[in-house]
């Protein structure tokens, strides 16, 4: 592991890797869900009169539909096609696509994002689709790892990958990060392509039938034929980050973002009883001052919101716990005292 970091600073000239985000492509790395695109891709461009092999499609997985219809009319018959048109026949792959089994998560991918969190890292994803279920329903399957302001989709690039403009948005929606900053999970190789080009540290998951050597020419940093292997030595690419070595600086967006990375991670707001946890709390109790009296800038409320949202989810359910267990010490001490009784009649 360490010397795949070692050779990706050389390879880019960068002097250090220290990752604070890391961005996921969604099909074949999420959800196995490219043996029903590889289906619907060659049923719906068979109506057009063009071939297409579940092969292409695994090879041209992660650019926009429509570059990839556009790309392969022009190929097969010659032709340019304005995007209006390839947008039709899209739609027709579309269709096919939702009328099939819905695709499941791949097993480690969840155990993955909470390690990931455990690392204090946020994560986003980036895709190249444009469907809205598809999206609705990555917010839903990853509510606890994942926001829209962190999720990039066709609608937000006009270059697709193999261009790096996906993943380059996707830097910037975490914060204007560095490449050394932002670890990509891929496993097509325009969408490894892409990354490699956005110079960030790229892992190839092979989830499909490509053979090595193809991914591999796209030069990733690292390649796993399973995301659960990646999940099982993630600590070795980013160790855990414990609470006490969490430390506020100048950045306020970043300090925000540290205090929802460490309630999501411990699953608790930060406590007046943890030594530990009391420059966050004196951050979030001045912040909640300014945002009552009006004097919080209008940009940084909505992640302060989300910060409360988040801090409200936890107080309620510490609540919960600490009525649960109230609960269960009065009722043991009610059986104790009727033992007791019973003992002295």
């Amino acid at each position: 592991m360490q010397e795949a970091i070692k050779n990706y600073l050389s390879k880019h000239g960068f002097e250090r890797f220290e990752p604070k985000a890391v961005l996921f492509d969604m099909d074949g790395v999420l959800y196995n869900s490219m043996p029903n695109h590889a289906k619907a891709w060659q049923q719906a461009m068979a109506k057009f009169g063009i071939t297409m092999t579940a092969n292409d499609a695994y090879a041209t997985e992660g650019a926009r539909g429509i570059d990839t219809i556009r790309q392969i009319v022009r190929t097969q018959q010659e032709r340019e096609i304005s995007e209006e048109e390839a947008q039709i026949m899209y739609d027709e792959k579309t269709r096919l696509f939702h009328e099939m089994p819905e695709a499941k998560i791949f097993y480690g991918v969840r155990a993955l994002m909470s390690k990931i969190k455990t690392s204090g890292l946020q994560i986003g994803v980036v895709t190249g689709s444009g469907q809205r279920p598809l999206i609705n329903r990555l917010l839903t399957d990853f509510e606890d790892f994942l926001d829209i302001n962190h999720l990039v989709t066709a609608y937000d690039v006009s270059e697709g990958k193999p261009r790096p403009t996906p993943y380059l948005v996707g830097m910037k929606k975490a914060g204007n990060l560095e490449p050394w900053q932002t670890v990509v999970i891929e496993n097509a190789p325009l969408g490894i392509h892409s990354a490699v080009a956005a110079k960030c540290f790229t892992i190839a998951i092979n989830s499909g039938p490509l053979n090595d050597e193809i991914l591999l020419a796209e030069q990733p940093d690292l390649l796993f034929d399973h995301i659960n292997h990646l999940s099982r030595i993630w600590f070795e690419l980013v160790p855990p980050v414990k609470p006490n070595n969490i430390k506020l600086g100048s950045d306020w967006e970043e300090n925000c973002q540290t205090i929802i990375n460490y309630m999501l991670t411990y699953h608790r707001r930060p406590s007046k009883h943890r030594h530990e946890d009391l420059q966050m709390l004196n951050w979030m109790k001045y912040n909640k001052k300014r945002l009552a009296h009006g004097k919080m800038p209008l940009q940084r409320r909505k992640q302060f919101q989300q910060l409360l949202d988040i801090a409200d989810k936890y107080r309620r359910i510490n609540q919960y716990w600490t009525l649960k267990k109230a609960q269960k010490m009065a009722a043991t001490k009610v059986e104790n005292n009727k033992e007791t009784s019973v003992s002295e009649s």
